[in-house]
This record gives structure tokens, sequence and C-alpha cells, in this order.
């Protein structure tokens, strides 16, 4: 198919998705079900309050009064669930009749804040998601909030950090890194590259995300082999998708002591019911981070982000655009003479479309695409050494299939082209196009106390290098199974079990050469097969109105795990590497809980571990995350809260090979956040500070690159100051 063929047929989906709102359907029946949210200790109403119909999966959101209204409903039983952030979830089974219904649901506050994930095939609270699940928005994100991606996650179960300075870190989940965690902004792919190289970064501005929803375990039904060990999604709505009237935005400002930082970041939105333009920007400056031996020179961070998005929006779907270019530039420390320093750029074309509320067999349709244009020189001093680029183009398609009886489910289809080229020193791999095509299916089965997942997804891959190199290609199958058991209201039981597959990455199939930002010279494997996963999750939950909380065990058997194995050798004087295959086990626990002792004072804490070996040998894989505990005490009344946090760090001396181990150590951190509404209360405040590292401990990340030249940033003063409106 030529490529004016290929974009007619992009144009038409994505029309489709976005065909008028007012279109009727075939059939108007007459049951009506009405009602108001309110708080169930005041009795004022609550609005924003997410109202679904389990059944019909309709959903509505509650207006400023505390009403909700769904119409055209088949006379019938059905199972109301409401949420609201910050509440404790409430179902309540109704009878429609053709006459109608009225139903008041009142809401109990909630321990610990709670959003619904939306990297799911449907919006689902994480107390109810078959995989462990968190997300961080509102105050909590504000009380972590760090200049990079991973530095903000570092501290979330079952997270930990891979750095190579202060602009490079990226999160590690389950001990799993790289091309196996999928990171994602509003649901699409970030184009840059990250996964290849520790000294790469992640380019995005954590203070722009509205809020960060992270999944720990194989994610590769819904977004491919990318996610086998997890993904994070970061939410910035640059791109309307709700009917809006009049403005709303926010704006924040910080600052830090440390690497005497300072950042900003801001996004306004307007509409007048149909149409929607949101426009927003982040800026952040940082120099050189302290640490209790001194600074550590060339570790500045520089970076900018601009974005704009419009859309034509309706009570049924809507259809829009953004434009969004990002510019970093930081130093990587300690290597090369110390003036390494990179240049990270990207331009962003995203188009989207949904339209709900189908006639037929599909009730509802989503269509996305995506192009990223990536470059990014690495410079030493003003010198530019290596050039990389890398182009990617991304579209997709999901169908929300009607409910026949209790089963739901999605089908969805997608589609990925990659041009990436590489020029200069450490130019390792040959220009390379990749392709990728993927169809999927995910299904659920069940009523109210007992559902049922599975689902299944075939991914072709294939790499074509420019060298004389062998092209690559792979189909692989993934597919899983899961329960959700709700043994009580405020319990919920989820076992999951997930065959998930990764092709080797570009890197992995052709690098081949002196890699400085891997501390490595890197020797691929064009002959590696894809790798093949056996997980298994158990979590169980509970929340009540003074006790929630998550334990949760998983195993992941891996065949033919990719690996880089140290050969014992030096060149360029860089110890050589090269990407070896074996079986491998991880397996670990992750913990949380939150426990109102008083009217006001809590008392949380939690426990992560994860252990990984190849099976064959016993032999400790590299770079695995030591044991970690963590125990906080917070005083909240209302809008105020208070508190500290403890976080304990094990020794970590399972090594492979030549890694060095890591000692144990502590770290504790203060904070206090107030928010307040201005006269008309629809403008909210909010003011934090914040004190890491309090004892200016001297410590080492096992994941950093640069543990065995410096340790990480000492004591840290930080301000924070946002707006809502």
């Amino acid at each position: 198919m030529c490529a004016d063929s290929r974009l007619r047929v992009l144009v038409l989906l994505l029309w489709l998705c976005a065909l008028p709102v007012g279109a009727a359907a075939s059939a108007q029946p007459a049951g009506r079900l009405t009602g108001r949210v309110i708080h169930s200790l005041t009795l004022e109403p609550l609005a924003g309050a997410v109202v679904t119909i389990s059944e019909l999966k309709r959903e509505q959101t509650s207006a400023a009064d505390g009403t909700y209204a769904f119409e055209g409903l088949p006379p019938g039983e059905y199972h109301l669930t409401v949420r609201l952030a910050g509440f404790l979830a409430a179902r309540q089974e109704v009878s429609v009749a053709t006459t109608g219904v009225t139903l008041e649901v009142p809401l109990d506050p909630e321990l610990h804040f709670t959003e619904v994930v939306s990297v799911t095939a449907g919006a689902r609270d994480p107390f109810e998601a078959f995989q462990p699940t968190s997300v961080l928005s509102g105050q909590d994100l504000t009380k972590q909030i760090q200049g990079t991606l991973g530095a903000t996650l570092e501290q979330e179960p079952g997270v930990a950090t891979r750095s190579f300075g202060a602009g490079s870190a990226r999160p590690v989940i389950r001990g799993l890194d790289g091309d196996r965690v999928l990171i994602l902004t509003d649901g699409q792919r970030m184009g840059d590259l990250s996964s290849q190289s520790a000294d790469h970064g992640v380019t995005v501005n954590p203070a722009s995300a509205s809020r960060i929803e992270i999944v720990r375990g194989p994610a590769t039904l819904l977004y491919g082999a990318n996610a086998i060990g997890g993904l994070v999604n970061v939410i910035t709505d640059e791109i309307p998708t709700r009917p809006l009237r009049g403005a709303s935005g926010s704006f924040s400002v910080d600052g830090g002591s440390s690497a005497v930082e300072a950042g900003a970041a801001g996004g306004l939105s307007v509409g007048n019911g149909r149409l929607a333009l949101h426009v927003g920007g982040s800026g952040r400056r940082a120099g050189d981070y302290g640490t209790p031996e001194g600074d550590v020179p060339n570790s500045f961070t520089r970076g900018g982000a601009v974005q704009v998005g419009l859309s034509a929006t309706g009570s049924r779907g809507y259809v829009g655009g953004s434009f969004a270019y990002d510019r970093t530039h930081y130093g990587v420390p300690l290597v090369e003479e110390g003036e390494t320093n990179l240049t990270p750029g990207r331009h962003t074309v995203n188009l989207r479309a949904e339209r709900r509320d189908l006639p037929g067999l599909l009730s509802g349709l989503r269509g996305s695409f995506g192009y990223r244009r990536y470059r990014h020189d690495e410079r030493d001093g003003e010198a530019v050494v290596t050039n990389f680029r890398n182009d990617t183009a991304e579209f997709e398609m999901l169908g929300s299939q009607r409910p026949i009886g209790r089963l739901t489910g999605s089908l969805g289809a997608w589609v990925m082209t990659r041009r990436f080229v590489s020029a200069g020193e450490e130019a390792l791999a040959p220009p390379t196009d990749q392709r990728g095509f993927a169809l999927f299916a995910y299904e659920e089965l069940g009523g109210e106390h007992l559902t049922f997942q599975f689902g299944a997804r075939v991914e072709r891959a294939s790499f074509m290098p420019d060298a004389d190199l062998p092209a690559r290609a792979f189909t692989n199958l993934s597919g899983s199974a899961g329960l959700l058991a709700r043994p009580t209201e405020g319990t919920t039981l989820a076992i999951s079990l997930a065959r998930a597959s990764r092709n080797p990455a570009l890197e992995e199939l052709y690098n081949n050469g002196p890699h400085a930002g891997n501390f490595a010279f890197e020797i691929g494997d064009p002959t590696l097969e894809s790798e093949h996963a056996l997980g298994f999750d158990v979590a169980f939950r509970w929340r009540q109105p003074r006790v929630s909380g998550e334990v949760s065990y998983f195993l992941n058997d891996i065949s033919h795990f990719i690996y880089r194995r140290l050969t014992g050798e030096v060149d360029d004087d860089l110890p050589i590497t090269y990407f070896a295959a074996g079986d491998s086990r991880l397996q670990g626990v992750e913990s949380h809980v939150d426990v109102r002792v008083l009217d006001a004072l809590y008392v949380e804490g939690g426990v992560d571990y994860v252990r990984g070996e190849l099976t064959t040998t016993g032999e400790a894989l590299p770079r695995m995350p030591p044991l970690r505990g963590r125990i906080g005490l917070r005083y909240q009344r209302d809008a105020f809260q208070a508190g500290g946090d403890l976080l304990i760090v094990g020794r970590q001396d399972r090594i492979q090979g030549l890694e060095t181990p890591t000692d144990g150590y502590n770290l504790l951190k203060l904070f206090a956040t107030y928010g307040f509404t201005d006269a008309s209360g629809r403008v909210l405040h909010t003011v934090t500070a914040r004190l890491d590292n309090v004892t200016d401990a001297e410590y080492r990340n096992h994941l950093s690159y640069l543990k065995d030249l410096t340790s990480e940033m000492g004591r840290n003063v930080k301000i924070l100051y946002g707006v809502r409106f």
C-alpha cells in the first residue's frame, strides 16, 4: 500500500471516531436513573465523582451540586459504582424501571488518596486492578516532585532509579530496566532513546504532569513487548477530551538548594462547550548538585517545553490534536575528561479521537496517531562527537465491545515505524529501519464480587539495518488470565498469570563499539532470540476508614533473558561486555499500609524486595535493587499536612562479575504542605516545603553508574508553590 493510501485510511479511521455527537441510536429505552453524590459526614454535595453502571460500562460525572443522570437505560438490575479522589468507592445495587429511579449515594472519606488508572483497557480504580498499580497526583505528587521522572518515582513500591548523574534518571520496575519498562505520555510512547543507554534521559518534566500512573508487572497485552516489566504513564491532558466552558488551568514554581535549581510549569485550557484549546509549557534549570563529599562537576541540567492542543468535544466523543517541542541539556559527570554533555530535543505531533455510545457491535471507538522527531547530540565541551536521530510514528485503534451478558472487552490494532541513525565516535549501531504491528484482545467476564480477565496479543517486529548485518523479524504471542475477587466491600484479591514476550532491542542485536554511557565496550548479537516470560502475581488489598494497604507477591520466569555480561577483558579502557541470553527468575514482594492512629495522625509504611538470578547457575542478575523499607508519620487536618518519611535501604552484595556491592543506608525526609482557596472557592493554592536527606547522609545508589565515583545528593531544601483553577 502506498504512503498516500495509508494516509487516507488513517484519516478515515480518525474521522469515524469523531462522527457528530448527535447521531441517534437505533433504540431509546425509557429507563432513567438520577441522583446525588454527597459527603457522608457533612452531607455536602460532591462534584466530580465518577458514577459508573458496571454492566453497561456507562459513565457520568457529578455536577457542582452533586447530581448525576443516566437516560435511555434498559429496565433491569444494575450495580452502580461511585468513585472520587480522597473517598472510599461506593457500590450499590439498583433496579431500573421505565418510570425512573432516584438514588442518593453517600461517600466516606478515604485514608489514602486514589485515582482511576487509565492505562488498562478501561478506566479502573487501582483497588480493583488485576495488577499492582499506583497513582501519584495532587499533594502526593507535590511531596515527591524532583527534576526527573526516575527521581520522582523512586520511593514508590517496586520502583527504583537507574542514573548517570542528575539529568538521566529513569525508573526501574521490579529489577527490570531499559527496553523492558515502557514510558508513556498520555498513553503514547515517548520516542526518545532513554531505554538504550544509562546516560540518556527521559524527556519529560514531572512538574508538568497532572498525575503519574505506574503498572508493576507485564503490561504487554495492551502495550507490547517493551512493557514486559511494567510501564509509567505521565498524564498532561494537552489534548482536551471533555467539553469545557470557560477557563481552567494550573501553574507551579519550585526551587531547591542543593543544585541551586528552579523550575516552573503551567497550562491553560479555554473552551466554549464545543471547542477547547490548551496551551502549556515548563522549564527547569539546575547547577551542579552537592553531596556530603562536595559538588559533582558537570552535573547541571537545563530543560524547557511548550505544547498546544485543540479539540472539538461533545458528550459522546472528541477529536483533537497537539504539537509539542521539548529540549533538554545536561552534563554527564566524571567521564571522558568531565566535559561530556547531551542536548536531546524532540518535536511531537499527536492526533486523537474517541466516539462513545455507538450502535452495533462496538459501543465505543478511539484512535490515536503520534509522530516523534527526536534528535540529540553528545558533545565534548562545545564539540559534537556523536549525533543521534530517532524518528517514530505509531497508530493505534481500540474498540470497546458492546456487553454480551456479563462479557465485556476491547479489540485493538497497533502499527509503528521507526528510523534510527547515529553518526560519530559512539555510533555503535548502523542506521536501521524498524517496523511493528500488533493485534490484541482484552476480555472481562463476571459481576460485582468475582471477575475473570483474559486476553491475547500477537505482535510482529522487524529490523532492517543498512549495513552488512542480517535483518531480523520476530513474531510473538502474549496472553494473560486473571481473577479479581471481592470477598467484602473493603477487600479485594487479585491473581494474574501472564505469558509475555519481548523481541531483542536494536542495541542488543547490532551494537558494537566503545560506549562510555554504559561504562562498557558493547558487543551485540544479531542471532539473539525473543525473551519469553511466565509471570504470576497475587495481591491482597484492603481499605477501611482507619486502615488501608496492599501486599503483593510476584514471580517472573524469563527464558532467553538478555543481559550484559562482562568478559573480564578491556578494550579502549572500557570493560568488554556482550549481550548474552540465559534463563532467569525474578521474584519478590511489595507492600504498603496506611493506619489512622488518631483522627488527624497517620502512620504509613512498606517493604519491597526483588531477587533476580540465572536459574541454571544461581548466579545473581546484574544491577538488582536492594531490600527497602519505609515508615512515615503524617499529621493531616483538612488541607494541611506535615510529617516525615524514613527510607531504610539494605546492603546489596548479591552481584555479578565485576559489579561492586553497596552498603545500606537510611534517608530521612520532612515535609509540610497546605492548600487554601480564594473567596470564590474556585482557585486552589498549594504551598509545600520539603527537606530531603535531613542528616546529609553519604550513600550510594546501587543502580547508579557513578556509584564507585561519587555519592548521591546531600541535604536539600525544596519549596513548591502551585495554583489550580
